[in-house]
């Protein structure tokens, strides 16, 4: 591995698999069983998931503790319905030549205009909760119905113990996925965002990833 960064896996890890094809999904370390980790089916932003075969190849993406992005190539194993892939030795653990958002599940307060950004000097707020969020975006579930490619200004507030953020942004309605609840799931990339602004949001994503998984240290995997 390059440097000398501690690189550790944990249960509930996000991490991203990207395909021969170059499509990205998600998924979720949900244990380890001697040298093989298992993963959660993998889910891309449009909501659908990964069509997988035995031996398929992958990269795997993922943070490290000190936020440091690193990745190696695998196989997925599949048998009995249950995904999983060898863990990796350290030799094949490189830093990541491009960056990756990873999107973390959390609840965080959202204001967003429904008026598009073309009509910004009109107000209609609503008050939604994230169900994810990303350096690239974020998704919320919602009651109605948003049209893809919309424009919209919002804002969300970011909490820790040590700080409170206010992020405003502008984003683009990227999906729109209708729930068996009757209600909507929107996904939405970020626009027009300034760099300085986007790191702050990669930085609550990797405090809540690294909290979560503290909650987490008393149990083994």
């Amino acid at each position: 591995m390059e440097g000398s960064a501690k690189v550790e896996f944990w249960k509930g890890q996000m991490l991203e698999l990207q395909t021969i094809e170059g499509v990205m999904y998600k998924t979720q370390i949900i244990r380890q069983d001697n040298n093989r980790f298992y993963i959660k089916k993998p889910i891309n932003r449009m909501n659908r998931y990964m069509s997988v075969t035995n031996n398929m190849s992958v990269t795997v993406y993922f943070h490290n503790d000190e936020r440091v992005l690193y990745s190696f190539d695998t196989q997925i194993y599949l048998r009995h319905n249950q995904l999983s892939f060898h863990a990796p030795s350290v030799d094949r653990i490189k830093k990541a030549q491009r960056r990756r958002f990873f999107r973390v599940p959390v609840e965080v307060e959202l204001n967003l205009n429904l008026k598009s950004i073309e009509h910004a000097d009109e107000d209609e707020f609503v008050k939604m909760t994230t169900k994810d969020i990303s350096g690239g975006g974020l998704s919320f579930l919602c009651d109605f119905a948003l049209e893809t490619e919309k424009l919209i200004a919002g804002i969300m507030y970011l909490e820790t113990n040590n700080y409170q953020n206010t992020i405003e942004f502008h984003g683009k309605i990227v999906n729109c996925t209708r729930l068996p609840e009757n209600n909507y799931k929107i996904s939405l990339e970020f626009v027009h965002m300034k760099e300085s602004i986007r790191s702050d949001i990669i930085k609550y994503c990797l405090f809540k990833q690294v909290e979560a998984r503290n909650k987490l240290k008393n149990y083994s995997l």
